[in-house]
């Protein structure tokens, strides 16, 4: 746990394992709790878009950290269904939480229209629950347009930017 972090305490861990497990063998599909300061939401899969961005899953529930990145990789594209008819592949949000453009306030952005970028490079940031995730592109190309504004909340699967492959 780092600095910052909520203490919980073994009995506090333990309780939350016995949620998971709980939610694991039930027909539910996710589950939010909210005591004092704790926020935890647990999802089997993707979250209905309803659901507030507060969010991890069984596999990353832990309590909220100060401020470190994490990287996380967008969802898979369905070559058919995820190309619209100009040739362009999107990059959509793999989680529900609030977009950044740009590493740090005043800071440039990550990408712009026009912008080259390969697989493994990173167009922008989501917050959940105080943690920052590093989005990748997931693609070879050139961003051809950037569908949502900085600052916003995005849900999981939203379009984030449209990129022109390379080839």
């Amino acid at each position: 746990m780092s600095k910052g972090s909520p203490n919980l305490t073994e009995d506090e861990v333990r309780r939350i394992g016995r949620i998971l497990e709980t939610l694991n063998r039930s027909t539910f599909d996710y589950l939010q709790i909210e005591s004092g300061d704790l926020k935890l939401t647990l999802s089997k899969g993707p979250l209905p878009s309803a659901v507030p961005s507060a969010t991890a899953s069984p596999a990353a529930s832990s309590p909220p950290q100060s401020a470190p990145h994490a990287e996380a990789s967008a969802p898979k594209r369905e070559a058919a269904s995820a190309t619209p008819g100009d040739g362009t592949v999107p990059i959509v949000s793999p989680m529900v939480g609030r977009f950044y453009l740009r590493p740090e306030p005043g800071a440039s952005q990550f990408v712009q229209v026009g912008s080259e970028v390969s697989n493994d490079s990173t167009v922008g940031l989501i917050e959940v629950m105080k943690t920052f995730n590093a989005i990748h592109a997931g693609v070879s190309g050139v961003i051809t347009e950037i569908c949502t504004e900085d600052n916003g909340n995005v849900e999981y699967g939203q379009v984030l930017f449209r990129v022109r492959p390379k080839g």
